[in-house]
């Protein structure tokens, strides 16, 4: 007796939630609950500028459950949090709001000498930056910004997680002019650039390089980040948003 076998096509029909098998059985599917919300207010003739420009910062921090919606000068994200070990991972607020401002200084004074403004935000000429070991930097004018960023995302080296950033043209030049200015300082402790996100130091290595050299095409952030934190400050920096957009409801 002979059989024959019919082949089943397996398609998704998002537009009427079912999953079609071809010449078989109609099942239900059931997109995602989505579990957490949150409603921005963003500059008026932005939302949709806004709306793509998280969509790839969700992206980067790995949160693929999600939908995002526009309404006038509101935007809403609905999302479900990316977990690890069976946990959700906390997604902090900045990723939502803040602008992802990137710049490059260099340190120009340590510890007492150090007596320009904390507000550290690109417009400002000069400030000044605590780090974690309580060490105050006097900070120059920016040398490189977030124009000059080509990309940022989350690596892991040697079982450390950081955040490598890639230039444009312009900002591989822009790196290699400050790194080289830096590299042939006399005083070792100026030796040294801060990178900053949102005005807020991210790290402050010392430029070991040679009078003569410089760095130019990219660099490696990292600083005691888990996977997580490393994703979100990749997130932020590589789509930067326009000042002004606020969170305006949250939940849970």
């Amino acid at each position: 007796m002979s059989r024959s076998i019919r082949c089943c096509v397996l398609a998704v029909a998002a537009v009427v939630g079912v999953l079609l098998l071809a010449g078989c059985t109609r099942l239900p599917f059931a997109a995602p609950e989505l579990t957490h919300q949150v409603v921005l207010r963003v500059p008026a003739g932005k939302a949709d500028a806004v709306a793509k420009q998280l969509a790839h910062r969700l992206d980067v921090a790995g949160i693929t459950e999600r939908s995002i919606g526009t309404d006038g000068d509101r935007v809403a994200v609905s999302y479900n949090p990316p977990k690890t070990g069976g946990k959700d991972i906390e997604v902090r607020d900045d990723l939502f709001q803040a602008p992802g401002e990137f710049t490059i200084r260099p340190v120009t004074a340590v510890g007492a000498k150090a007596t320009a403004s904390d507000d550290c935000t690109k417009s400002a000429e000069t400030c000044t930056v605590t780090t974690e070991e309580h060490e105050v930097l006097q900070l120059g004018p920016a040398g490189v910004g977030d124009e000059d960023l080509a990309s940022a995302k989350a690596v892991e080296v040697q079982n450390q997680w950081g955040v490598r950033i890639d230039f444009t043209d312009g900002g591989a030049a822009a790196l290699a002019e400050l790194s080289g200015k830096l590299a042939c300082e006399e005083d070792p402790a100026l030796k040294r650039m801060a990178i900053l996100l949102d005005g807020k130091l991210l790290a402050a290595p010392t430029v070991q390089l040679e009078c003569g050299q410089s760095l130019s095409t990219s660099v490696e952030i990292s600083g005691g980040f888990d996977r997580a934190k490393a994703e979100q400050y990749a997130a932020l920096l590589g789509a930067p948003l326009p000042e002004g957009v606020q969170i305006v409801s949250s939940k849970p």
